[in-house]
């Protein structure tokens, strides 16, 4: 995914200032409230990438930086063809108490990681992925030369019934152990999210964090002491950098002298805030024993200081871990092999004899054909013969239909990825006419989401449950994309039964119901007409016999015979799917459906 360029600023001024500020926009640095840069435990510094920053930094003496060039653009001198060149230092991957000749910089520059680092999940937060279960070895499904066919058949469905119950326990326990760890995730990407809508209340202390890891401690030099004013001059050191200012602090005469002379025993306290990127000294205290004394921030000349930090792009896609969803499913190829192993695959395809003796249709620029048909999902059991039945059915558009090749768009099997239907189903609608016609096939498993039940179009990629995470796979949404479009008709034609089944196996496994009623469908009744493969809770069978899906075959075959005024066409072959899935068994009854505009003619 290609993401924009994320910058991070961080003005940062250290200036005078007299008064007090609120104290929900300061922080304290002192010697209790120190950062930890140096410790063992500085994780902080696994970058994962590359930061700029303005200054060389060097790790316990060792420059860890390399130099890069950042050339100014907005200058007058860029636009006479001589830009300006600025040194830039690109940070590499370390860790343990870092050095610079610019601290301020880098203060910015932790902070703006450490704003990153708030917002992202840590990698050790992320539940280890669950073990997909082994599944039993898959019996021997060979016709044995003593068996007639339908003795084969009916041992090959009592093996199937036999392995689907053994498989409902493991597929159980698996949909439960992968859905306790996919809850575990969205309920971190929730908190992840609610770090990142609070982030303008969290700035504060991460700026805090930031100003006391690349400083360290505060390490107090007594200079001198003014008796006439009762102002001891300091000079603090930070820990860990090499930096230094000069401090004014208001000490009594009475106790100078044992204070100047125990120095190390001062418990020095410097306040800043920060508000609206701006970093700035508000308030100097020192402890001694019991007694406290002021400062004067007035007369400590801290002057202004700025930068401006980038935080690479690399940064942020390298630090963030790889979170995927687990497919709950267990995926048995047997499933759909048991089936396939009783068909006869000598015979030619009838449908490929029947377009050869069909005289082409004469070229109608002004159709197009979408066709989505998808057999080998990534996340789903196969669904047998769809990608024949798809590619005989981009034929029948061109051959039959005369819908020019280049009026074609044609996703099968792993091109059918999510990014693929959207792109290219927008690509084929940019092209559309006004008035013109466009065909629409799918063919490929229907999900109803639960809980509303729901109907969508399953991609090749995506997992059945977590389809609801991109809407504009909703059946709902499918039809309102064509119907947006300029067609003045348009023509669905759906292989999928949107019941959670396909040949009698549920799309999404291990839970109490296999086939669900979807939900009604809104389409436009005038310029649209839907033909689906059944009813409510059916689901699509494939036709073995012919080797292709049943609903498609003979929607195929009306089609090459020349039916074209779709309500003829619809009558044909909702006879010929009930009276084949009638011979299939009570349980795999198909009834095909149509809806919309049925005087729309082909």
């Amino acid at each position: 995914m290609n993401r924009n360029r994320i910058t991070s600023y961080f003005l940062l001024s250290l200036a005078s200032a007299f008064s007090y500020a609120n104290p929900a926009t300061q922080f304290e640095f002192s010697n209790t409230n120190h950062g930890t840069v140096c410790s063992s435990n500085a994780d902080v510094w696994l970058l994962g990438g590359e930061l700029k920053v303005d200054a060389p930094i060097s790790l316990n003496g060792k420059a860890i930086t390399r130099e890069s060039k950042n050339i100014s653009s907005n200058t007058v001198a860029s636009l006479n063809g001589t830009p300006e060149i600025n040194a830039q230092y690109l940070m590499t991957n370390s860790i343990g108490c870092m050095k610079t000749d610019d601290p301020i910089a880098l203060v910015g520059a932790i902070a703006s990681l450490y704003e990153k680092q708030h917002t992202m999940l840590s990698s050790t937060d992320i539940p280890t992925s669950i073990l997909e279960p082994e599944l039993p070895v898959a019996p021997a499904i060979i016709k044995d030369q003593f068996e007639t066919k339908t003795q084969f058949e009916a041992r090959v469905e009592t093996l199937r019934e036999e392995r689907q119950k053994q498989i409902a326990n493991i597929q159980q326990k698996y949909r439960q152990d992968v859905e306790a760890r996919n809850n575990k995730i969205r309920a971190l990407q929730a908190d992840a999210n609610l770090r990142k809508d609070n982030l303008e209340n969290q700035k504060l202390q991460l700026v805090a964090r930031a100003f006391r890891d690349v400083m360290g401690k505060p390490i107090v030099t007594a200079t001198s002491y003014d008796a006439e004013n009762n102002q001891m001059h300091l000079l603090f050191k930070a820990s860990n950098q090499d930096y230094q200012r000069n401090i004014v602090l208001n000490v009594p005469l009475e106790q100078a002298r044992e204070v100047y002379a125990n120095i190390e025993q001062l418990d020095l306290s410097l306040i800043y805030t920060y508000n609206n990127d701006q970093l700035e000294l508000v308030n100097i205290t020192g402890k001694y024993n019991k007694n406290q004394f002021s400062g004067d921030v007035a007369q400590s000349q801290y002057q202004p200081e700025a930068l401006t930090v980038k935080l690479n792009d690399k940064i942020s896609e390298s630090a963030q871990p790889q979170i995927e969803m687990q497919n709950p499913n267990l995926i048995d190829a047997f499933e759909v092999d048991s089936r396939l192993s009783v068909t006869d695959k000598s015979a030619a395809d009838e449908l490929e004899v029947l377009l050869s003796k069909t005289v082409p249709a004469e070229v109608n620029k002004s159709s197009w054909f979408f066709n989505l048909s998808i057999e080998n999902y990534a996340n789903s059991d196969q669904i047998a013969y769809a990608r024949q039945s798809g590619e005989v059915m981009s034929k029948v558009a061109t051959q039959v239909l005369g819908v020019p090749e280049r009026h074609v768009y044609e996703l099968i099997d792993r091109d059918a990825t999510s990014g693929a239907i959207k792109d290219k189903l927008r690509l084929m609608l940019d092209n559309v006419a006004e008035g013109d016609t466009v065909y629409f096939y799918y063919n490929g498993h229907g999900i109803p989401a639960i809980p509303d039940n729901d109907p969508y179009i399953l991609p090749q990629d995506k997992i059945p449950d977590y389809i609801t995470d991109d809407p504009f796979f909703k059946l709902d949404n499918v039809y309102r994309t064509l119907s947006n479009s300029k067609a003045g008709k348009v023509v669905v034609m759906v292989d999928s039964c949107f019941s959670g089944a396909t040949d009698g196996v549920s799309v999404i496994k291990g839970v109490a119901a296999s086939r669900l009623a979807p939900k009604k469908v809104s389409i436009d009744p005038e310029r649209m007409v839907v033909l689906t493969a059944g009813r409510d809770k059916e689901y699509s069978n494939m036709y073995q016999e012919k080797g292709h899906r049943l609903f498609s075959y003979f929607l195929m075959k009306s089609i090459i015979e020349g039916n074209r005024d779709i309500h003829a066409l619809y009558q044909n072959v909702y006879d010929e799917v009930k009276s084949a899935s009638f011979e299939m068994g009570d349980l795999k009854r198909q009834h095909p459906t149509i809806s919309g505009n049925q005087t729309i003619s082909l």
